[in-house]
């Protein structure tokens, strides 16, 4: 009996998989049926777009979302990658196909959250790398600010637990994704893959911002501008360009970060390389122009300044820096008057009074006796138009911040502007210092490019609100992870040096 049972289960062990483990994974629908399947899937989405536009679309957009969120889920890689693209083109096919309704954000928390999760699916090294993160005094202090927005719920001048919720979760899905992306850049291999996206996605919004000044916006787009009451216009009355991004503001920020870090990496590469960066920095930079954002063109000057100052030992550097020099001199002070871009780029330098300025620098005079006056500021979403949505009524509801800083001194207090400011000055110090430690070339180009970004993110601050939109919270948490991850890999190396030489000296002695 015993032997009859063996049999069956051996016979049971040789059959082949079944019909669908066949069909779907061995063969991958590389079959009959899976042609069947697929075409009988094209036929359906073909009738329901052709007779049902929206039902077909949402149909299909709901598998597609689906099929997204699936490789979020098992490759934290690829749900970082995805959320990039997300980032750069969602406010551009949301104007193209919903009209500018579609709801970016909450898709972009949802990617987010989907890789996130995704790291604890695979559980490759996550609670190594998530160790050895918490023992890093930028995360710390960026928990400690967490901790101190999440005190703020008890914040007794304000009056909307939905509005404290609406800025604590964009906080929480930034921690989320500084996360992932330490976790990712694990090696050289996927940092470059990090950085090859950066630069695709940066060039092919920087080439649709010079599409929309060549060729002007198209016809869409202009109706939704023009249709949500926010006209933005440059000297000459031309329209700032918005690119692939929400706004001018966003679009000049972003393709002003790209362009820098790029510029910054370019001299150091081989021929070929050096001039596809070029290349494409080249649109960067007119996309960022094309936007009309002045404090963009700060960005820049700032960021490749700080290049220049810690990397002026170096020949390309001094030779870099005297052609950027030479460019931006000519910049300012050619005797070219009719380019209403060249003459935005002049004003934020040189030259007259700007009446946009001088308004928010009498709106932050009026405000600080309310800042001194309230430590801990008036409540998350006071300020503002979220101060108009979530507390109305609020003495700070509808105030304008127009400034990163002013809004976290005007909702956090004196207290919560103090934190966000050490915890600028640790990013930067660490970076720089890991900088100057490291004897791995390729690593100080990478610290020194960061660096330069960061920066300029930070200084972008002063005038307006730079840091924590959904375009360029995936540039900025993920250079502070890169950050991070470098000065790990900086100790491993030197740790592995030191093991290396101990049991060099033992061998000797040995001997």
């Amino acid at each position: 009996m015993l032997r009859v049972e063996q049999i069956r289960s051996r016979s049971k062990l040789q059959k082949g998989p079944n019909f669908f483990e066949r069909v779907f994974l061995e063969e991958k629908m590389q079959n009959l049926p899976g042609f069947i399947i697929v075409g009988l899937v094209a036929l359906v989405f073909g009738y329901l777009i052709s007779t049902e536009f929206t039902v077909g679309l949402g149909v299909f957009g709901v598998i597609l979302g689906l099929f997204i969120v699936i490789a979020c889920l098992l490759s934290a890689e690829a749900g970082f990658l995805i959320t990039m693209v997300f980032s750069f083109f969602a406010f551009y096919f949301n104007r193209l196909i919903f009209q500018d309704e579609f709801q970016v954000g909450i898709v972009s928390d949802i990617l987010i959250a989907a890789t996130f999760l995704g790291l604890f699916i695979n559980r490759k090294d996550v609670k190594k790398n998530f160790k050895r993160l918490s023992q890093s005094v930028i995360f710390i202090f960026i928990m400690v600010y967490a901790m101190f927005l999440m005190i703020q719920l008890f914040n007794p001048n304000a009056h909307s637990f939905e509005g404290w919720f609406q800025t604590f979760r964009r906080f929480l899905i930034c921690i989320f994704l500084l996360i992932i992306a330490y976790n990712i850049f694990s090696s050289q291999a996927s940092i470059r893959r990090f950085v090859k996206m950066f630069f695709i996605l940066a060039f092919i919004s920087g080439l649709y911002g010079c599409i929309q000044q060549w060729h002007g916006y198209f016809q869409y787009e202009l109706d939704l501008i023009y249709a949500g009451g926010e006209v933005f216009y440059i000297n000459g009355g031309e329209l700032r360009k918005i690119g692939t991004m929400s706004d001018p503001l966003s679009y000049g920020v972003v393709m002003a970060v790209s362009a820098t870090f790029f510029l910054i990496i370019a001299p150091f590469q081989k021929p070929l390389y050096r001039a596809i960066i070029l290349f494409g920095v080249i649109f960067m930079l007119l996309g960022m122009a094309y936007s009309g954002t002045r404090t963009a063109n700060v960005m820049v000057v700032i960021g490749i300044g700080i290049f220049i100052m810690l990397t002026f030992n170096k020949k390309a550097t001094r030779i870099f820096a005297f052609g950027s020099a030479f460019l931006f001199l000519f910049l300012l002070y050619a005797p070219i008057y009719g380019n209403g871009t060249i003459n935005r780029f002049r004003t934020s330098f040189i030259g007259k009074e700007d009446a946009s300025f001088n308004v928010r620098e009498v709106n932050r005079n009026s405000i600080q006796p309310y800042i001194h006056s309230h430590p801990i500021g008036g409540g998350l979403c006071t300020s503002g138009e979220p101060g108009l949505r979530f507390n109305p009524g609020h003495q700070l509801a509808g105030f304008p911040p127009d400034s990163g800083y002013l809004r976290k001194a005007l909702e956090t207090g004196w207290i919560g502007l103090f934190l966000i400011m050490v915890l600028y000055y640790i990013t930067m110090r660490q970076g720089i210092l890991a900088y100057f430690r490291t004897k791995n070339e390729k690593r100080k180009l990478l610290y020194v490019a960061t660096i330069a970004c960061l920066f300029s993110f930070y200084v972008a601050e002063f005038p307006q609100e730079a840091v924590g939109q959904i375009t360029d919270m995936v540039i900025y948490y993920p250079f502070i992870a890169l950050l991070l991850r470098l000065r790990h890999m900086d100790v491993d190396e030197e740790k592995a040096r030191e093991t290396h030489t101990e049991l060099h000296q033992q061998d000797v002695i040995s001997n």
